[in-house]
């Protein structure tokens, strides 16, 4: 059985509109499940020790990158249960790293997939999966994910070359107490594989003077200072603030993505 946590709240109420549709599928895919409503995803925790005793195929995230980041957090140490996505919003990266495009391919991934393992890492004492991006404005963040550069390869994200105008912020930055790196930051992102022992990878656009420069380093562990507190974006989700300790770990939590093989069967 299927224990799928709804955020109702998630992608401006999306869930309120599809939900009909939503639990028809659910019906023609002849998938096994309990529906909780999270209206507070400050009980997400709580929820999984109710059904500590039932039997899970898995636990489906089905909302945003801050629901799925929620899931993620609570499932990392509480037993080894595999994670499904339903994307919500149309910016969830994990669900589309998985596969799933939209709500209606995430829940055909529940039918018919395949198991992963997702690497995690933690931000202070929180889990998280994926890439991070950090940035001194928010508006940043939102032109980050349309942007072309060398960072496409990176991340897969598609970014775009670094107007002069746009902000910097003093940083400082700590790579495994081995490397100190004083710079004016404008965006950094923060990637791993999924594998075990991979070292994070670590992508600056810093100025010096008025002139952008790129830089890549790789590192187990990083601290970031600076001037100003700047937001680590999750997806599109801010998931903390500078200043911040982040780490790659040698933890993994499974996931169901869809099948590598054999492309999901249509449904109508």
């Amino acid at each position: 059985m299927y224990l799928i946590l709804v955020n109702p709240k998630a992608g401006n109420q999306r869930y309120r509109r599809i939900e009909k549709s939503f639990t028809n599928l659910l019906n023609k895919l002849d998938i096994k499940h309990q529906l909780v409503m999270v209206d507070d995803l400050a009980n997400i925790e709580d929820i999984l020790k109710d059904h500590a005793k039932t039997q899970l195929t898995a636990v489906v995230a089905v909302g945003g990158n801050g629901t799925v980041n929620t899931v993620i957090d609570a499932l990392a140490d509480y037993r080894n249960l595999p994670l499904a996505i339903v994307p919500i919003s149309k910016t969830n990266h994990l669900a589309s790293i998985l596969g799933a495009k939209d709500w209606k391919t995430g829940l055909k991934i529940l039918a018919q997939h395949e198991k992963k393992q997702l690497r995690l890492g933690k931000i202070g004492e929180k889990y998280f999966a994926g890439s991070l991006v950090v940035s001194p404005k928010r508006t940043l963040i939102a032109n980050f994910f349309e942007r072309k550069s060398l960072l496409r390869s990176f991340v897969g994200t598609n970014t775009r070359a670094t107007p002069k105008e746009e902000h910097h912020v003093a940083c400082t930055i700590k790579l495994d107490d081995a490397l100190t790196v004083k710079c004016q930051l404008h965006t950094m992102a923060i990637y791993f594989q999924d594998e075990f022992g991979k070292k994070m990878k670590i992508y600056l656009t810093t100025y010096s003077g008025k002139v952008p420069e790129e830089s890549i380093f790789r590192a187990d562990q990083i601290e970031i200072e600076s001037s100003l507190n700047m937001p680590i974006i999750s997806g599109n989700e801010p998931v903390a603030h500078t200043p911040v300790k982040i780490q790659a770990i040698a933890k993994t939590i499974p996931v169901l993505a869809a099948p590598s093989k054999s492309p999901l069967k249509k449904t109508k």
